[in-house]
Parts: C-alpha cells; structure tokens; sequence
C-alpha cells in the first residue's frame, strides 16, 4: 500500500516539442504521473542526475545525444541503473532491437503509439520494478550486425520485457495488416463488380435488357442474395422489368410493385441508398437503391440482403451502381425515340419514293437522279433500255461510269467535280455510249434540287432518246460518202481526207503521197465469171489493202481503181509503201473455188511537189499511173522521174539481197572482246558482212534496215547463228583456243521459236552451248518483258550466255531486267564516243557500269577506239571492252591467229600515269606554254601541256592529275566550260583559271590573276596540292595580284 501510494516521477525526453506535449499530457492527465520534460539526451541526462526519476521514457533520434547513448549512461551510472528506460521507436530493423539490448533498455513502444498500450505497459513497469531487484542475474550474449560486434549484458526480465514487447507490437501489427487485407479485398471486389456492370450494360439498348443485365451483374456483390428491378412506365406507374431470386412473395415481372419503397420513391422522399426492414414486396431485410435521372425518378432497385448489415461504404457503391444503371436507362429511353423517329421518317420517305417511282416509271423520258459528288440514287427504265445498264448495278455507281459521252469521256466527271449547282440549269446533247458500246443519241437537260438552306443535294437529269432518227441522218450520210459495195470511204471522202493529212504532212515536214491502183485483168473476171465474182473480188481486195503495214488511208477511186495515202518522212518512204502494198497480190485470190492471179499497178503523186490541191494530185497520180502500165522493170511509178531512180535502186538492192543468201555473198568477220582485267582475248563477236557482186564489201548499215523490212532478216539471221556456231566448232577441231562467240539477234528473230532453232543448230554443229552468247537489243527486250522472260528461260537452261547489247539506248524496265537471266550489260558506242570530254556520256556510262555490277552483271563496252577512252573506262570499273583500238572485226582465219598467238592488251594502257604532283597546263599559246612548263618544272612539278580542250581531256583520262592550270583562250572551248567539265567529271582536281580581267563572279573554281610571277604561281600550286591532299577537291576562290 505504501508502494502504490508512492510519488512515480516520470521523465520524458523528446526533440519534438508536439509529441513531448502531447506524451506528457497523456501520462500526466490519463496515468496521473508527475512529468518532467527534457529537450534532448542531454538534457535528460542532467535532469536524471539532477533528480532520480522513476521511469524514463525517451525517443531514439534526437539531437546532441540520443536515446541509445542516454540509455546507455544511465545504465552505466550506479546511482540510476535501477531507473527503468522505455525507448520510442518505429522497430524499422533488428538493428534497433540489437542496439537496445545493448544499451540495456527495458521496453520499446512503437510509434505511433496506442495511448491505453503506453500507459498498461508503464503501469506493467513499475508494478514489477520492486520485483526485480532481489532476483536480478546478469546475462549476456554477443550479437554480430552489420559488420559490428555487441556484447549485450541483460537481466532475463529485461529481455522477457523486450521480447513481450515486440511480440505484442507483431500480433498489433498482423490485426491491423488482416484488417487492411480485407479492406483490401472488398475494395477489389467492389471495383471488379461495378467494371462487370458497366460492361454489361453498355450494349444493352433497350430497356428491358438493362434491367436484365443490372440486376444480374448486382447479385454478384458480396451480401446481396436476391433482388428485383422497377421502371416507371410512361403513365407514371413503377413496374417490374426484371426479377431474380426476390422471393416467393414478390411481384412477378410486368406487375406494378406496390410497396412503402415505392410510394416513397414516387413522392419523392427517397434520394439515396437505404437499408429497409419488413417490405411489401420483398419482405425481411433489404437494400433499396432509388434510380434517378435529376430530379426525375426513373426506377427502383429493390436488394434482399444476407444476415449481415451493409455498411456506409457498401451502400455508396450501391449508389454508385443506380447512377450507372440510371444513364443506362436514360439512354435507351433516347435510343428507343430515335428508333420510332426514324422508323417513322423512312414510312413517309418510301410512301414519297412509291409515288415518284410510279410517275418516273411510267414516263417515257430517260430520268437519273445524282447526289452533288456523282453518285446515281434514282435510274429509271427507259435509261436501262437505252443504255444497257440494269437498274441495280448503275445505282450507287458515279455517274461518269454508266453516262459516257463519245469522244469525251471524263465530260460527266469535270461537271461534277466543277461545282454542278454553278452550271444549272443545263443542256448537254450529242453521242453517249451505252454499255455494249452502242452510240445513242441523247438530249440531257439537268436541274438541281437544292435543300431548306440552299445547298444543292441531288441534281435530276431527264434525256430524250433521238437515235433513231440520228440513225436515218447517219445512214445517208455514209451513203454520200463510202462505197456501199466495200464499205471504202468514196472519192468524196477521199477529197476531204487528203485536205486533213496535206496539213499534217506540211506542219510535221513530211510528205504525203497520193496512190492510185488499178489491177490488170480485172476485166476479165467481169467478163467471165459474171458481175457477182467481179463484186466479191472488190470485196476481197479492199479487206487485203486495209491490212496494216502498207497505207494510212484507203478508199475506192472507181469502178477499177483504189486509192491510198501515206504520210512518210520522205518519197523513197512512199515506195516502200507502195511496194508493200503491191505483195498483197503475190497470194492469188479465190473466186468460186478458182485461184485467180491478179498483178497491180501503181501510180504515185507526191504533195506538195506534184500539186497542192486534191485534183492537181490526182491528176498527177492518174498520169504516173499510165506510166507504171507501160513500164516493164517495176509495177510502180512516180509522177517526176527523179523519184523513179531511186526507187528503182533501193528495188534493185531488194532484189540481190533475196539473191545473196542463195548465191552465198554473205561472210562472218569476227572482232574481238577484251577482258580489262588482264587484257586476254575472253570472246568474240560475229559481225555481218555482205560481198556484194558490184558494190564490193558491204557492211550491215547499207542492208539491213532492208533486211528488216522485207523479212530478210529471219533467214539471214539463222544464216549468221549457223555459220558461228560452224566456225567455232571448226576452230576447236583444229586445235584452235577457242573463246564464246557472240551473235546478234535481231528483234523479228526474238520469237517463241527461237530457243528451238538455237537447240536445232548447237545439235547439228555440236558447239558446247557454253561457247555461245546471244545478245537481244535492249528495245526489243522490252517490247513484251513477259514473253521476253520466257523465252530467255528457255535459252538459259540450254547454257548459252545472254548479253543485252546497245544498253542505254533504249527504255528499260528495271523491275524486269533485275528479272532477265542475262549474264552481260553492252554499253552502247554512243556513249563511249565522247566519253572522254562529255560528262553527260561519262555520268551514262558511270551508271550503267554501277547498275550492271549493282545486279550482278559484266559489262562490256563497244566502239572503244582510244587509249584515253580505255583508261577512263577501266577506271569506272568496266569489265570488258571491244573496238578498234585492239582490233577491227577481221576474217575468220586472221581471228585465228589472233586466238593461236594470245595476242592480249597491254594492261599498262589501262592504267592511268601516276603522279602526285602533276598539273596540266591549258594553254593555246604553244611558246608561253612551253615556257612556263619550264619554269613549273624547276619547282618540282611534272607539267603535262594541251593545246586545246580535246587534248587536255585526252591528258586527263591517261594520267591522275592534281591541279588543271587553264589560260582564258583555251582553244574552241570557252575555259569556264572546260574547267566546269573537269569539275563534273574529276571533282578531286583542284582547277585555276588565270585572268587577265575581272574574275568570273562565284566561280566555283580557283582564280589567279595575269600576269602571274612565277613565285606566285608556284605558291598558288603548292597551296591547291595541299588543299588537295588534305580534303580532297575544295572549290573556293583564289584571288592574288
């Protein structure tokens, strides 16, 4: 008794002058302690000492001194060890724990603390500190933490205390955590169900199926077992919409729901949530959940809840769920208005559209109706009967595909895409074509159809169908102007035709010609066969002349004569015209299962030579036709003599061409292909020669262009591959080392037939497939590239190679070469002519080599004749060359020798002469040249000199050149042009123009000021050899007097 009557002085020591208040107040207010106050470890030191307390409740971290190091100084004075420490900490780590069993604390509190724990743990303290005294046994262990040794010195009940206390803050701690875990869940379940709800309902349209998906996805929340869903109806009444495990007793689904909840929900006294005990409708305990829209009550969700009470939490997510379900509701209230809205509209648009229908039906009158973009929304039959279009197929089409005008088909389209409310009303008549491609001749008239604010939102177009009587106009209009028996335009047209082309001929530089046929014994099939022969001969003549290839134009002159145009580029043109023309008769004709034999003749009149009007010609033509009867060497004759000559020649050139093949007048030269790596002969190709029995040695420029015309070319071109594969195969027999010939096929050749007549020749001469290289010109490759593709497919798989030659002349298709089993490129000799001054030629020539290698390709240059050309080319990188600088095309036995002795090309021409240091002087002017390569010299440098712009571009390709030193008379080329050129085409070379005058303003070259010393030129090279060296070709002024 004496003991609990005692004074308890507790001293409390926290930095914190809140929490410090806030711990005295409860120990001092609650506990009935008397309380002291220190501010820091310190100052709990002094007051301790000062006076002895009972207990000390102290906070780990604070300043000055902390609570481990005044625990550990009380402990350690003998005067107040006895005193019990109670340390406040957050236990964050056994670290704290170790360090206050170290200190020799008697009890930790967490913080936050609980105010009853602090004051039953205080009041634990002190009730057991007079028991400690006599049974106190010294105790240690020896902790290791962190890297840090503690030799812990304890009594068993401090240590008891330390491990009651941090068991009692665990089990705290696991309630609390159990606690928050629940929460937790429930949270979770709450969220998952109101994301179910909202996905349920947002497809639900109607509101039967809201109700439905609500109250299904409700009953999944925790503590509802049952419910039913209420709507008001349009009278005000609140039914039920859905319902589901409510209960025996409640209301089946359509009956009004009659409850105290209810009336509640109608008056307007139920806002909010509530929990409900004893209902009309569902009996015992329930949830009733208002569904509102405002001030508008839309519904109830009644709930039949589980034994246990929803909280505060519960029913505001059950709030949460009515407003949801209430928007649901809302919208498919405006869903199922705009339903009945537009199903109201569409019944008078189609009772609208009927009446329309029927009225545009029965009318004759071609009637479409368009939207303003061109789409047909309305087309009547009589617009199918003339158009050929059915109804279901032209709607929705723009109305430029089903309404097209002859001649002008995008006319429907420019008037709908240019503003068509502009152009009302409007009128547009003329030729349309219908589907089948039938004309009709229809009058449009159109108008527009605008809207309430005036915009145009369909245009209405009515035709009238006039073809029938255009028909009529037509038909004597072709009377008057064709023959009825050939269907031939008649002189008249003729007339007008031959007006039409003069001008073309004369506009273009052209001439046209006016020819006249007549047949020779045409007569006598009149007279013997009857006059029905005599008109199926006509018929069978004019299809024959309407063939293509022979004249543009074709009419019916007489009864026995025709006539033809041709526009051509020259007169000897209209005799091969007129030559073509006549071989249509070389097939005999077939009347009455009998060949008839017929031979033409021809007249020619040339415009404007022989007249500038239609009868001048014809009467030139009339007379040069007498002329071709009368004559016996050719079946053709022009109006002026001079022409005769020379049509006779090319006549007589045809004539010992078809000759030569039989009289064995052609031979194969053969010129070889170099490889430019190492300069040995790798091929050869077969050129055509013709040893014309008067003309002597022809080459195939003279022939043929004629060759080609006539069809020659397809037995002289199996002629050329034969004799190839024959010479090759002869030189291998003879021991000869053989390389692959190359043979040019010509585009008449390049056929679906060619890989068997390939096939058949390697069979007969049997040359290896290997030594064989066919080239296809590039044009012709590209005429058909599918057809092309398979035919080089079947010529690859023999194994012969394949070479596109002339490449650059043509058009190529770069997604079809790619394709092409081609193993080589032939640069054309049009682009190696001037390859050595034209940068044009130079950047060609750059990029095929770079896109044959590019797909894999060699490429071979032709027409090389130059050392300098060779160098330039071998520089880019070409693979191969051929040409007159090794070898013209030789005969077959000078060939031989050149395969038999290895004659090669000497790489050393190739490769252009090294120096580092060497400048080119341009200079017209041959004593100041000289002089001042002497004076260059002495400075170290080697000087190459060039009169002219031909020779320095000579100098450039054969040897590497630093710095292009050029006078302003350079030769025939300007010096800024030259050295523009050498820009494009060398751009590593520095380049000085010397200047008499005023610098050329932004030139992108060096400029040095005449008349230069030579120490000031000297220093000008040695500057641009620098700059040279250092960053390549940098272009920028020099300016020095």
């Amino acid at each position: 008794m004496q003991q609990e009557q005692e004074t308890v002085d507790i001293l409390v020591v926290e930095d914190s002058p809140t929490q410090a208040c806030q711990l005295a107040h409860l120990l001092a207010e609650q506990g009935g302690y008397t309380v002291r106050v220190a501010a820091n470890g310190a100052e709990g030191l002094a007051a301790a000492r000062e006076a002895t307390p009972t207990l000390i409740v102290s906070d780990i971290k604070m300043p000055v001194m902390d609570g481990f190091e005044l625990c550990r100084e009380i402990k350690g004075d003998p005067a107040l060890r006895d005193v019990p420490v109670i340390l406040l900490t957050s236990l964050t780590s056994l670290y704290d724990v170790i360090r206050g069993l170290d200190c020799g604390a008697d009890n930790f509190i967490r913080k936050p603390f609980d105010s009853k724990y602090l004051l039953g743990r205080v009041r634990f303290i002190l009730a057991n500190r007079a028991l400690r005294r006599d049974e106190r046994v010294q105790l240690g262990m020896q902790v290791t933490l962190s890297g840090q040794t503690h030799f812990i010195t304890a009594e068993r009940q401090q240590i008891f205390d330390l491990l009651i206390a941090t068991y009692e803050e665990a089990i705290q701690l696991t309630e609390e955590l159990k606690a928050q875990q629940a929460r937790t869940e429930r949270s979770y379940q709450t969220l998952e169900g109101l994301y179910k709800i909202t996905e349920a309902l947002n497809p639900a349209l109607t509101e039967r199926a809201v109700a439905e998906a609500a109250l299904e996805r409700v009953l999944d929340f925790p503590g509802v077992a049952g419910g039913c869903l209420a709507l008001v109806d349009d009278q005000g009444v609140l039914r039920v919409a859905a319902l589901q495990a409510a209960g025996s007793d409640a209301p089946a689904p359509g009956a009004q729901l009659d409850c105290d909840c209810a009336r509640r929900l109608l008056d307007g006294t139920l806002r909010a949530p509530e929990v409900l005990h004893g209902c009309q409708a569902l009996g015992g305990t329930h949830a009733c959940v208002p569904l509102l829209s405002g001030e508008r009550a839309l519904g109830l969700l009644h709930l039949r809840t589980g034994p246990e009470p929803l909280d505060a939490d519960q029913l505001h997510v059950l709030g949460t769920i009515g407003n949801q379900i209430a928007i649901a509701i809302g919208r498919a209230h405006l869903y199922g208005r705009m339903e009945s809205l537009v199903r109201s509209r569409t019944e008078a648009l189609a009772s609208e559209r009927n009446l329309l229908s029927a009225v545009v039906e029965t009318s004759g009158a071609l009637v479409a109706l368009c939207a303003p973009s061109g789409q047909i929304v309305l087309y009547n039959r009589a617009c199918e009967m003339a158009l050929g279009w059915p109804a279901d197929e032209a709607l929705g089409r723009p109305a430029w595909e089903v309404f097209r005008m002859a001649g002008d088909d995008h006319a429907v389209r420019r008037f709908f895409q240019g503003h068509p409310s502009e152009r009302m009303p409007l009128q547009m008549g003329g030729q349309w074509l219908a589907r089948d491609g039938a004309a009709r001749s229809v009058i449009w008239s159109g108008t527009g159809l605008a809207r309430a604010d005036g915009s145009l939102e369909y245009v209405l177009f009515s035709g009238l169908d006039t073809t029938e009587l255009r028909g009529a106009e037509e038909r004597l209009e072709y009377v008057s102007k064709f023959d009825v028996l050939t269907g031939l335009p008649n002189r008249i047209l003729l007339g007008e035709r031959v007006h039409q082309l003069s001008s073309q001929a004369r506009v273009a530089g052209q001439v046209l010609g006016l020819m006249l046929l007549r047949l020779d014994r045409q007569y006598l099939v009149r007279e013997t066969l009857g006059l029905d022969a005599e008109k199926a001969l006509l018929q069978q003549i004019a299809q024959r002349l309407l063939q293509p290839g022979g004249a543009d134009f074709v009419a019916r002159f007489s009864d026995a004569t025709f006539a033809l145009l041709a526009v051509r580029s020259e007169p000897a043109r209209l005799a091969d015209a007129a030559q073509a023309v006549l071989r249509v008769f070389d097939t005999p004709f077939v009347l009455e299962q009998e060949e008839l034999h017929l031979e033409g003749m021809v007249g020619i009149a040339v415009f404007p030579n022989d007249g500038a009007e239609f009868e001048d010609l014809v009467r030139a033509a009339e007379a040069a036709l007498r002329g071709a009867a009368n004559s016996r060497e050719q079946r053709f004759e022009f109006y002026r003599p001079e022409l005769n000559r020379g049509a006779s020649e090319r006549f007589k050139l045809e004539g010992a061409l078809r000759r030569a093949l039989e009289r064995s007048e052609f031979e194969l030269h053969y010129q070889p292909q170099v490889a430019l790596g190492s300069g040995a002969i790798i091929g050869v190709e077969a050129l055509l020669r013709w040893r014309h029995p008067e003309r002597g040695l022809l080459g195939p420029g003279a022939f043929i262009e004629l060759a080609e015309e006539t069809g020659l070319i397809l037995p002289i071109g199996e002629w050329v591959l034969r004799r190839a594969c024959e010479q090759t195969r002869a030189w291998q027999q003879n021991g000869v080392p053989v390389v692959p010939v190359s043979v040019n096929l010509s585009a008449r050749q390049f056929a679906e037939h060619i890989p068997e007549t390939v096939r058949r020749i390697l069979d007969e001469t049997g040359l290896d497939p290997a030594l064989l290289e066919l080239e296809l010109t590039e044009s012709a490759s590209m005429d058909d590239p599918k057809r092309t593709f398979e035919i080089l497919r079947r010529l690859k798989e023999m194994g012969v190679s394949l070479a596109i030659d002339d490449f650059g002349t043509g058009y190529s298709s770069l997604n079809y070469l790619k394709r092409f089993p081609v193993d080589k490129l032939k640069l054309d000799q049009s682009f190696v002519r001037e390859i050595v001054s034209d940068p044009h030629d130079l950047s060609i020539a750059r990029a095929v080599i770079a896109l044959g290698h590019g797909l894999r390709l060699t490429v071979i240059a032709e027409g090389v004749e130059s050392a300098a050309q060779l160098a330039l080319l071998a520089r880019h990188g070409c693979d191969e060359m051929q040409g007159y600088f090794f070898s013209r095309p030789v005969p077959a036995s000078e060939c031989a020798r050149l395969l038999c002795d290895g004659v090669a090309l000497s790489v050393d021409a190739m490769r252009p002469a090294p120096g580092r240091r060497t400048v080119l002087y341009v200079e017209a002017n041959a004593e100041l040249r000289d002089a001042r390569r002497r004076a260059l010299a002495e400075r170290g440098y080697d000087v190459l000199g060039a009169a002219d712009a031909k020779e320095a571009f000579e100098l450039l390709a054969l040897a590497e050149v630093g710095v292009v030193l050029c006078a302003e008379q350079a030769g025939d080329l300007p010096s800024t042009e030259l050295l523009a050129r050498v820009g494009s085409m060398y751009p590593e070379v520095v380049r000085i123009l010397l200047v008499s005058g005023t610098a050329p303003r932004n030139a992108p070259f060096w400029c040095l000021a005449e008349p230069a010393a030579d120490g000031v030129l000297g220093d000008a090279l040695d500057e641009a050899f620098s700059a040279a060296n250092a960053a390549g070709a940098v272009t920028r002024r020099y300016n020095r007097s």
